[in-house]
């Protein structure tokens, strides 16, 4: 942990020339903290002065460590020097010693205090925010908090389940099965009928949080009592909307945890890409990202940045937005008077300017073939020449590509160099289009909201009508376009409910074309899920239009109990 020495400096300080301090015995010195003694102008010794104002001079500093203002000191190999701060004019400044570390730290502390604190009365009120008994237990399923519905439910209070593990509790048969234990069992969210001792009957549902290594840190289950059989469709429902409450705001936790690489996904394809750019991002290797437009390339791009070379740059050009004839002198800088027009006393490059840092090449695909060598000569020898100059120029910058456009096609083409195509494509990364993570779009959608209700003061929130669009609409423009539709939405809609007329005609125009075919097949899936998701929307659908299970099962020609069955196991399924 880095910081500036100008965050410690105690500028309360005094200078004397040795041969005066005793001649000025009668000073208050109470407004200082230090005296500077000086001889021929050269600092000598460092007194600490005590609260009454006295000086300690059994205290006195004779060894420190003469730094500028601007320097760094790393907190976490400090072993107590003492710094004389100076500017870059060598005038005395300031004195740091450990005192001023330790009311630093001191400072700090109290910070992350006041913030733990927060969180801990944003989390008590999120427990008690519900009758429904809501509890959270570590990677092995011990509790580590639980809400006061406890008592009513399983007739113990919160105290008494505290540091108990659910396999032990299942066992001791205070309830059968543990929602929580599947779930660490199964590393996913499960739902499940729960029956207690004291013979209430409980629908559960555990969902588990991952850290980066993918370890079950926390699982979070909400237990809703399902005892009386004839509210048991109400009961759903309301559970229904209170996961989707509970959805939200567990989704912007997880934001948050985020919020520095700004990659949101919940896909397993985003999962995976993640993964290997984990594995690659500390490494000097080139990245080549290939991706639709809207996709995200810059924003992964950032992130390999912010995993690797946060401390310098991050410097991105559009390879395709800048003309040629000044793409040259944009990308590798120019000399004083290379050619009419250059300022006198010439300009860097962005890859000069990207040193020990990161370049993002977006657009590679529209990189002239006369610059396509420059560039081949920055990945492989690190340096370059500028325009109108002689002076190889060395640097220390990670290049990443990005396109929209098969690079090997474009080889084929004879559109783009074999050599430099090789260079970049160590490392290729591909983003899939939303249409094929939908697994990804409410968390992304969610986010969106977020954002831009604080942005324009507003608090709307999505209905699931709009949810169900939103997972069935392609979204040519990808991620771009759904953040575009989401801001727009929150702008227009006159409720706080954005609902399905609050929609652009583009989205409201694929959904009836998916209706009119019956069927709408957005990705291919196999058949197995596919027959289960047709079958679960005509159960749902049926429902809807007749009012009721027991006659949506005499539409279907099915059993009431299998329409129930189905609908519980399909509804788990998609969860």
């Amino acid at each position: 942990m880095k910081e500036k020495i100008a965050r410690f400096v105690n500028k309360k300080i005094i200078l004397f020339r040795e041969e005066d301090l005793n001649r000025n015995g009668k000073i208050n010195f109470k407004k200082y903290n230090y005296i500077i003694l000086t001889s021929n102008r050269l600092p000598q010794k460092i007194i600490p002065i005590l609260e009454n104002g006295n000086t300690a001079e059994r205290l006195a500093i004779t060894s420190f460590l003469t730094v500028k203002e601007n320097e760094d000191i790393d907190l976490e190999s400090y072993n107590g020097e003492v710094f004389l701060v100076t500017d870059d004019y060598n005038e005395i400044k300031g004195v740091v010693t450990n005192r001023e570390i330790i009311f630093f730290l001191l400072d700090n502390l109290k910070s992350i205090k006041a913030e733990f604190d927060l969180v801990k009365t944003d989390l008590d009120a999120f427990m008690a925010c519900s009758d429904d008994l809501a509890c959270i237990t570590d990677g092995s399923g011990l509790k580590v908090r639980i809400s006061s519905s406890a008592e009513k439910i399983y007739g113990l209070k919160p105290e008494d389940l505290i540091g108990k593990n659910v396999s032990e509790l299942e066992k001791n048969g205070m309830y059968f099965p543990s929602a929580t234990k599947i779930a660490i069992e199964e590393k996913k969210k499960v739902t499940v009928i729960q029956k207690t001792k004291t013979g209430r009957k409980l629908l559960v549902t555990a969902t588990p949080f991952f850290d980066k290594d993918n370890n079950i840190k926390r699982i979070v289950s909400i237990s809703k009592d399902i005892t009386d059989e004839e509210k048991l469709k109400t009961e759903l429902k309301q559970t229904k909307e209170l996961l989707q409450k509970y959805e939200e705001e567990l989704s912007s936790l997880r934001i948050a945890h985020l919020k520095n690489s700004e990659i949101i996904y919940r896909s397993k394809q985003m999962e995976r890409l993640i993964e290997l750019v984990n594995k690659v991002a500390p490494t000097e290797s080139t990245i080549l990202i290939y991706g639709e437009t809207g996709v995200g390339k810059e924003v992964l791009a950032k992130y390999i940045h912010n995993i690797s070379r946060s401390e310098g740059p991050f410097i991105k050009i559009n390879c395709g937005a800048i003309p040629e004839n000044l793409l040259e002198a944009e990308l590798f800088g120019y000399e004083k008077g290379a050619f009419t027009g250059a300022k006198s006393e010439g300009k860097p490059g962005l890859i000069e300017v990207a040193d020990k840092g990161t370049l993002l090449l977006d657009e590679i695909s529209e990189l002239p073939l006369s610059l396509q060598v420059k560039l081949l000569r920055v990945l492989q020898e690190k340096e370059f020449i500028r325009v109108g100059g002689i002076k190889p120029i060395k640097v220390d910058v990670r290049i990443i590509a990005a396109s929209n456009k098969d690079l090997k096609e474009l080889v084929k083409e004879g559109k783009f160099r074999q050599d430099l195509y090789y260079r970049l494509n160590v490392v290729p990364v591909t983003i899939p289009p939303l249409r094929e993570r939908v697994q990804d779009i409410p968390i992304l959608a969610y986010h969106f909201l977020n954002m831009y209700n604080e942005k324009y003061g507003h608090s709307k929130q999505l209905t699931n009508e709009v949810m169900e669009i939103f997972m069935k609409y392609p979204w040519p423009g990808n991620v771009r376009e759904l953040e575009n539709v989401i801001e727009r939405i929150v702008i227009i809609s006159e409720n706080d409910q954005i609902t399905k007329k609050d929609l652009p005609g583009e989205l409201l125009n694929q959904e009836e074309t998916n209706h009119s075919f019956g069927v709408h097949v957005s990705r291919l899936m196999p058949l197995k899920e596919a027959s289960a998701l047709v079958e679960y929307q005509l159960i749902k659908q049926a429902i809807e239009e007749c009012g009721s299970s027991y006659k949506a099962a005499e539409v279907l020609g099915v059993d009431q109990s299998t329409i129930i069955r189905k609908l519980k196991k399909y509804e788990s399924m998609l969860s």
